[in-house]
């Protein structure tokens, strides 16, 4: 399957029933960064903001060998969570921004 000009040739949509929301600025590092929401959230989307790509788990320490999200990406995951954990390559800094649903 082939992707037109960078983008999918799909969007899967994710609805999700919220009343209230949080938002998380995070400083991404070289050694394991956490962001942790306040209660638990039902869905949350986080976008890198750069300059450099991190690396996202959600259930346990980040590693470089995790899912990796491109500087200027984001990513919605509609996963019931209180924390998510990033990290960047050595010597590597960027800046994630989180917003959690509940």
């Amino acid at each position: 399957m082939k992707m037109a000009r960078g983008t999918p040739d799909f969007f899967n949509r994710t609805f999700v029933t919220a009343a209230n929301d949080e938002q998380i600025k995070l400083s991404v590092t070289s050694s394991n960064s956490t962001a942790t929401f306040s209660q638990i959230v039902a869905a949350f989307i986080i976008y890198n903001d750069g300059p450099n790509a991190i690396f996202v788990e959600n259930d346990a320490a980040a590693t470089t060998s995790k899912f990796k999200l491109p500087a200027r990406a984001w990513l919605m995951l509609d996963i019931p969570t209180t924390t998510v954990q990033c990290i960047c390559e050595s010597g590597n800094t960027a800046t994630a921004y989180l917003w959690g649903f509940f």
